[in-house]
């Protein structure tokens, strides 16, 4: 399972990094930007951008060297999902429940992941509970788009 650490303090004004590991070794970081729904992600193979299509709206992208690996829209702004379109199917990532921050990616109607903070008060731990077999950074684009969620729900909760 991969596992998101949010750090503490940020890196820069702009960004906050966010590590992860895999059975407690790094496998890269995800350097978040504070101003725009935006990270660069450094693996082993490379670095990859995940952005927003357009300033305030439009897909998100997971790019590689300026090509889309993966993209996610958001059907409806009163829902807590998105579709996502990888290379080889289409997934769904939603909310699974309006009480706790648990996300769920399903395949059709099977349910065959899961992104949960972990249990806990102030935790910055983050689970990334999907198959192990698929690529990295589309596993980290799954996390950020739940992270984006989460943003987003904190913000209006304390608006």
């Amino acid at each position: 399972m991969l596992e998101a650490i949010l750090g503490k303090f940020p890196t820069s004004i702009f960004s906050t990094t966010c590590r992860l590991q895999q059975e407690n070794a790094l496998v890269g970081e995800l350097a978040l930007s504070i101003w725009r729904e935006k990270a660069r992600l450094e693996v082993e193979e490379g670095t990859y951008e995940l952005r927003r299509e357009a300033l305030l709206a439009g897909d998100f992208l997971l790019e590689k060297d300026g090509k889309v690996i993966a993209r996610a829209s958001k059907p409806s702004i009163l829902e807590n999902r998105f579709e996502v379109e990888l290379p080889d199917r289409r997934l769904v990532l939603r909310k699974l429940s309006w009480l706790h921050w648990r996300y769920g990616v399903f395949d059709g109607d099977k349910e065959i992941g899961t992104v949960y903070p972990q249990p806990g008060i102030f935790t910055r731990h983050v689970n990334v509970d999907l198959p192990v077999d698929w690529p990295l950074p589309i596993r980290v684009f799954l996390f950020w788009l739940s992270l984006i969620m989460w943003r987003r729900q904190s913000q209006a909760a304390a608006s």
